[in-house]
């Protein structure tokens, strides 16, 4: 108050309001106020420059009159909540409200009079930005700074859960989630869920700036995370981030986790459910009794909210539910496969994309590959370390050919030609215990059949028969030499062993 009678005093000296706020560093807006005020005291000026510090600052610091409590107040306050809950509807407005009340009371306040009433009714409240949190606009997304236990049976030890909270910001309808932890595929699965859940899409998520959410976090413009991103996306909403050490940009989510506290927290606080998947089972179980308890001092709930306005507010679920993706650029080796290593596992391409640089998307259950941002090929991720999936239809024609032979397609061949090749193909390939030496054995039988013509293979294969003879050698053998071309009464003569002084008669073995 020392400076209020310095300003009095320039004041009273004559000294204007500008050379005031120069000696005294005070706004001039400040000194306007403090005059004005001085003209509404009716107290002149020198019993205002006598009067003690502690009683001038009661006299200049008096509250305005409180609204007049009358009959006609009390009962336009009665309708307040009611005008609070029903301006969130599509195209209610606080004339339609009043409209609507004065049909019922003609005699009530004008128009400015109730939303002057209204309004200082809201600040008696503590309603903060609340109110702006329009029906199926937002979802707000955090963890809870506590954890809740489980058994895990793959560390035979008691774990910590992360607990994963998301809530519409309309009707204050929520979800809640366990998680292992707070990496992006438990984040982004959790808020998939959230998505189902609900059972709609909002506008826009509202996630805190945690690394699976946010990778560079800005006040501006933050760089989100590629699959959180990604997975909005899918769902075609949009996100914005809470600003950096902004907590009442999430402050619906912030409030809610107390409620989680109380109606989840504590009931499992002694308990000790088993597994992840047991932990939701029983988050599941509370969670519908923490949505359906009355809001304090109404009649009315979160659930009740959401049914009754947000749900027909989301925008419709027409995709299939979200599976995380991540990216790795790899390199197909020459054998048209790319190994990745997460899985220890090798999946084909198309040959021709042998040497090129890929990029695999892979989900928990698929992989994709593209080349220049086309799809070339795509898999079921298999769990088999260190083996091989391949699609035939990657393969070179050759390739093919090898992968797909059996031996009835040379017995069908030999069909084609001449029943004795069939046959001849038949002990040829059953005394092969090896099927790819059984096929290029076959394979230099149909090269034979090019040089020497459909008659002389069928004639050599007789031939070779009647010696018992079974093989591509001989086959070739008898073709070369032409003895296919012989008469088969002279063969005996033509295969008989010459007589010779080394050689034991039959005579010898009696």
């Amino acid at each position: 108050m020392g400076k209020v009678k310095q300003i009095l005093q320039l004041s009273e000296q004559g000294v204007s309001q500008r050379e005031i706020s120069r000696r005294l560093n005070v706004n001039r807006k400040t000194i306007v106020h403090y005059l004005a005020k001085t003209e509404e005291l009716k107290f002149s000026k020198e019993d205002l420059l006598t009067m003690p510090d502690i009683e001038l600052e009661r006299l200049f610091s008096q509250k305005p009159v409180l609204p007049e409590t009358n009959e006609e107040y009390q009962y336009l306050e009665s309708l307040f909540p009611y005008f609070k809950k029903e301006l969130k509807e599509t195209g209610v407005t606080r004339y339609v409200l009043w409209g609507e009340y004065r049909s019922g009371r003609p005699g009530g306040y004008g128009y400015s009079q109730m939303c002057y009433h209204y309004q200082q009714w809201l600040i008696s409240q503590k309603i903060s930005m609340r109110m702006a949190h329009d029906y199926g606009e937002e979802m707000f997304i955090d963890f809870t700074g506590s954890k809740l236990r489980y058994f895990c049976p793959h560390l035979n030890s008691v774990a910590e859960a992360e607990v994963l909270v998301s809530i519409l910001g309309g009707s204050q309808f929520n979800y809640v989630e366990a998680t292992k932890s707070q990496r992006i595929e438990d984040f982004v699965g959790g808020i998939s869920n959230s998505i189902h859940y609900f059972g709609g899409v909002p506008k826009v998520l509202i996630p805190d700036n945690l690394k699976s959410a946010v990778t560079t976090a800005s006040n501006f413009q933050p760089a989100l995370n590629e699959s959180f991103l990604s997975m909005a996306n899918h769902y075609k909403t949009t996100v914005c981030p809470a600003r950096p050490t902004h907590p009442q940009d999430k402050a619906l989510v912030e409030s809610i986790i107390n409620l989680v506290y109380s109606e989840i927290f504590a009931p499992l606080r002694n308990q000790l459910p088993y597994g992840i998947d047991g932990l939701n089972e029983e988050i599941r179980r509370l969670l519908p009794n923490a949505n359906k308890r009355n809001f304090q001092n109404r009649d009315y709930s979160r659930l009740d909210l959401f049914e009754d306005y947000e749900k027909e507010t989301l925008k419709p679920i027409t995709m299939d539910r979200y599976e995380i993706t991540q990216s790795y650029k790899l390199r197909v080796d020459k054998f048209y496969h790319v190994y990745f290593n997460k899985d220890k596992h090798s999946y084909s391409v198309p040959y021709k994309y042998a040497h090129k640089r890929v990029k695999a998307v892979t989900t928990p259950t698929m992989i994709s590959i593209y080349y220049n941002g086309i799809q070339i090929a795509s898999h079921i991720r298999s769990k088999e370390v260190n083996g091989t999936t391949t699609h035939l239809e990657h393969m070179h024609p050759s390739h093919k050919y090898v992968q797909q032979w059996e031996p009835s397609h040379a017995y069908q061949w030999g069909a084609d030609v001449d029943p004795i090749v069939e046959k001849y193909l038949q002990n040829m390939i059953s005394h092969c215990s090896y099927p790819h030496m059984a096929r290029r054995m076959f394979e230099g039988v149909k090269d034979l059949y090019k040089r020497y013509g459909n008659q002389r293979l069928i004639n050599a294969c007789d031939r070779a028969l009647g010696c018992n003879a079974s093989d591509y050698t001989t086959l070739k053998n008898i073709l070369s030499n032409k003895i296919d071309l012989l008469e088969k009464s002279n063969t005996a003569s033509e295969v008989m062993l010459p007589r010779h002084e080394n050689i034991r008669g039959s005579k010898y073995y009696y």
